[in-house]
């Protein structure tokens, strides 16, 4: 099992491309070692809900390794034993309250105020994730070559960006249950929901409440509606059984059913790190990422690209349907790039690309070779 420890970086004064400066600290594991001429870096950009804890653990004691733990290390599909792995936290990452995590966001503080940030933090894209991992990887670490960047999900909104704005930087990218815009459909069952739940809880304002007194109900909807399109509807008749002899849900419309019961403990017990505030942005960049954003068509952003491109998608995934990954690797293919697209099966869906890397590791394995 790969030891790892928790590092952060500074950039005193990013600019975002809504044109607002920020001073940014995020946090960073790296595994592996760096090669002498910096040729052997591979990025590993994170989910939505994740952190920058991509691999390993950082004591024996921890119950669980990082969450692609089984794709990177010596001897796996990401061999650790040849490349060097850097994974970073994001800006309002959702686990703010975790000890682990490093992050920069509206529960931070103003430097001009002395107060959070609140809703006064400025908006972020995950293009300017991709710029702020390219500053502090090519001004602080002195490394120029990507050998490959990848990710799941909003990990791979951060790759695509790489791919089509550091085009010669990025030898391969590596994209999982992802898309090069996020559907429309995603944003209205998921994620604009999700943001109204948390605005319609009474005690949010302005991005910001009492401690002790958070937006928990709001929270918990929007972690809810999150996790019910993360996975199949196969996957929740097995996870949350009914009972048949629930007389109680039957006759009183304010008793919940087991499964409603089951899934609220659920929620709950995995929302402990997490905060409204940072789901609300983060919610917000996940809404608007779109590949083509100024440029002229989805295909002129995707011209840009010198990668070799590998799209990894679950048939089964409600939120980043795979139909959008084949229209992607059409018009490459068709601009004459090396582009291709590896479809798995899996009941979990969406996490599938999490859960289920057993299914696509060796194909990764191959890629990287």
């Amino acid at each position: 099992m790969l030891h790892v420890e928790k590092k952060q970086f500074t950039i005193e004064n990013y600019t975002l491309e809504n044109g607002k400066s920020i001073p940014v600290t995020l946090g960073y594991e790296t595994y592996g070692e760096l090669n002498e001429d910096k040729s052997n870096v591979i990025l590993v950009a994170h989910y939505f809900s994740a952190s920058s804890h991509a691999a390993g653990k950082y004591s024996p004691e921890d119950s669980v390794p990082g969450y692609w733990d089984g794709l990177i290390g010596p001897g796996k599909a990401v061999d650790t034993r040849k490349f060097f792995v850097i994974s970073t936290d994001n800006l309002a990452n959702v686990q703010v309250k975790n000890p682990k995590v490093i992050t920069t966001g509206p529960r931070s503080i103003n430097p001009e105020t002395g107060k959070r940030w609140g809703l006064d933090f400025p908006p972020f894209t995950y293009r300017d994730m991709a710029g702020i991992q390219y500053e502090f990887l090519t001004k602080q670490l002195g490394i120029h070559t990507l050998y490959a960047v990848m990710g799941a999900s909003a990990g791979g909104f951060i790759s695509l960006e790489w791919a089509v704005n550091y085009p010669e930087m990025v030898e391969r990218m590596i994209g999982v249950i992802t898309n090069p815009q996020n559907p429309i459909i995603t944003s209205f069952s998921v994620i604009q929901h999700a943001m109204r739940a948390i605005a319609l809880d009474p005690n949010w304002e302005n991005g910001s409440y009492e401690e002790g007194k958070g937006p928990i109900e709001g929270l918990h909807l929007a972690v809810q509606m999150m996790n019910a399109g993360a996975f199949t509807p196969e996957f929740y008749e097995q996870a949350y059984k009914r009972n048949h002899n629930e007389h109680e849900a039957y006759q009183d419309i304010t008793v919940q059913t087991s499964f409603e019961q089951q899934l609220a403990k659920d929620i709950s017990l995995g929302s402990s790190f997490l905060d409204a505030s940072h789901w609300y942005y983060t919610c917000r960049a996940t809404m608007i990422h779109d590949l083509a954003y100024g440029y002229d068509s989805l295909e002129a952003a995707l011209n840009k690209m010198n990668a070799k491109v590998l799209m990894i998608s679950c048939t089964r995934d409600l939120l980043q349907p795979t139909v959008y990954n084949r229209h992607m690797v059409d018009i490459m293919k068709k601009q004459g790039k090396q582009a291709e697209l590896y479809e798995f099966e899996s009941l979990k869906g969406h996490m599938g690309g999490i859960l289920d890397h057993h299914l696509f590791s060796d194909k990764i394995a191959e890629f990287l070779k």
